[in-house]
């Protein structure tokens, strides 16, 4: 009975041994393979005209860097069928960077051709850059090229604030 008693102990500690091993390789596996950032997403309710946000995993170390993987996501537009995208589809931000706290972007000219179905000009530029501030804090500036020529800059992280308490 205890020689009995002694195999069913080790048994059972060998169970709890590659149990806890096998939950321990798979905490550090998951870890190690985490989706990513989270990145808020905003764009506007194609029916009703109101700011609806979605967010996504973005890789932590993408190629391009942070704020162009971003930028291209939110190029792309929404996820959701629902929303508008902020420019016309196929527009493309040909160079993207930041500099002492400005981010500098040139989009495709693709941008100022007929609206098909996404926001109005002024309102997608808006947008792209409450989307900018949200979710990179140490961005103050936006200045926005299209095709090499200036189009917007916008120095204002304290208007965004008033109009998100």
């Amino acid at each position: 009975m205890i020689l009995y008693d002694c195999a069913m102990k080790r048994k059972t500690t060998a169970f709890i041994a590659i149990v806890s091993a096998s939950f321990v390789l798979s905490l550090v596996l998951w870890i190690m393979s985490y989706p990513g950032i989270r990145r808020v997403f905003m764009f506007q309710s194609a029916a009703t005209g109101k700011i609806c946000m979605e967010s996504r995993y973005l890789p932590r170390r993408p190629v391009q860097g942070k704020v162009n993987c971003y930028v291209d996501e939110l190029l792309l537009g929404p996820l959701t069928a629902e929303y508008r995208p902020l420019f016309t589809r196929g527009t493309r931000a040909q160079s993207c960077f930041v500099r002492g706290g400005v981010l500098y972007v040139d989009l495709s000219d693709v941008l100022v051709s007929e609206s098909d179905g996404a926001s109005e000009i002024r309102q997608g530029m808006e947008l792209f850059r409450k989307n900018i501030l949200y979710n990179f804090k140490n961005i103050n500036t936006i200045e926005v090229f299209v095709a090499g020529n200036h189009v917007y800059e916008k120095n204002a992280r304290g208007d965004l604030q008033k109009q998100n308490p």
